[in-house]
C-alpha cells in the first residue's frame, strides 16, 4: 500500500489527456463534457477537436466510449413560441405571461 492517503476525484474533476493531432503533447478534456459538448477547444492551441476525434483516442486507450457517453442529451434548435395546454403560447424570457 502506498503511505499517501486516498483523495477521491470528483467527476467534474477527473481530466481525460488526448493526445493533439500534431503529435506533440496531450490537451485535457472534463469528463463531464463528454455528455453535453460537440466539440473541444485546446487552450494551449486554439484547435478545435471534434466530438469523433476525443472518442476515438479514449476508446484508443482503453476506455469504454459506450458507458462515458450514458446519459447524453440532445441538441435541438430553439424555437420562437412554445403552444401552452389550454390555448396561447409561451414566449421564451418572459414566463409571467401568454400571448393570446
Amino acid at each position: 500500500m502506498t503511505s499517501e492517503p486516498r483523495r477521491h476525484i470528483r467527476v467534474s474533476e477527473f481530466r481525460f489527456q488526448i493526445p493533439r493531432r500534431n503529435g506533440e503533447g496531450t490537451f485535457p478534456v472534463p469528463r463531464h463534457q463528454l455528455a453535453w459538448t460537440d466539440a473541444f477547444i485546446d487552450e494551449e492551441t486554439g484547435d478545435r477537436y471534434e466530438l469523433a476525434y476525443v472518442l476515438e483516442q479514449l476508446e484508443a486507450q482503453g476506455w469504454d466510449v459506450h458507458d462515458l457517453l450514458k446519459g447524453r442529451g440532445t441538441f435541438r434548435e430553439t424555437v420562437e413560441r412554445l403552444p401552452l395546454p389550454y390555448g396561447g403560447q409561451f414566449a421564451p424570457g418572459d414566463p409571467t405571461t401568454r400571448d393570446a
